[in-house]
Parts: C-alpha cells; sequence; structure tokens
C-alpha cells in the first residue's frame, strides 16, 4: 500500500498578494497546479501500464482550501489504449481525489493522490 505525492516549487508569496476572496485563491491554485505539471506525473504514476493518460485537469468547482493553503479537490482524466493487432480500442473517464498543501516558508506545492492498495501477487 502506497500514497503517490508529488512536491515542486512555486513562488508563494503571490498568494499573500492575490485578491482576498476564496475565488481568487482557488483561481490562482488551480493555475499553479496545472501549470507545474505535476498533476499529470501524479496521476501517471498512479495508473502505471494501464493505458494512456489524457485531459488530465482539475475538475470545475471542486477546489476547496482553508486559511493555511491545505485543500482538496478532484482530478479528472481519460485512460485510452490502442491497439490494431489486438483490436482494443478504448477510452475510460476517471476521477481521483487530491490532497494539496501550500508550504509558504519553503515554496512548495504538495499534492497527494489515493492510496495505491498493491496485490501480493505483484510483488
Amino acid at each position: 500500500m502506497s500514497v503517490i505525492t508529488r512536491k515542486t516549487q512555486i513562488d508563494a508569496a503571490v498568494f499573500e498578494t492575490a485578491n482576498a476572496s476564496n475565488e481568487g485563491i482557488n483561481r490562482l491554485l488551480e493555475f499553479h497546479i496545472n501549470k507545474t505539471g505535476e498533476l499529470d506525473k501524479l496521476i501517471i504514476e498512479y495508473e502505471y501500464g494501464k493505458g494512456k493518460i489524457e485531459n488530465v485537469k482539475v475538475l470545475e468547482g471542486s477546489l476547496s482550501n482553508d486559511s493555511n493553503l491545505k485543500g482538496k479537490f478532484k482530478a479528472t482524466y481519460q485512460i485510452s489504449e490502442y491497439s490494431i493487432c489486438a483490436a482494443i480500442d478504448y477510452t475510460d473517464d476517471h476521477t481521483m481525489d487530491i490532497d494539496f498543501a501550500v508550504d509558504k516558508t519553503t515554496n512548495e506545492l504538495t499534492l497527494t493522490g489515493e492510496t495505491r492498495y498493491e496485490r501480493y501477487d505483484e510483488l
């Protein structure tokens, strides 16, 4: 059992100068989450080997945070696989609950995905 976590450097000072409204901070958080590419990497690592990961984004209206810039959101993405030899052609929609935290002292954005359970026969 493991939890996938990704960390990246951001300029946390922009959150202090941002519009004090929660909506303004949420837009800024969503921009940073999408800009860094860490959400894509987290989902690719979680879903490794299941197909091509596409259209990764934050589900609109799902981002919520507290005054300490910690919170959660729902990520949506698609897994697709195509093989003409094996007659495989599908695309499935998926979602994942993501926790996040912005550390103002280290200027780090931390994204934490869902727990990934491993089967013993996979070890």
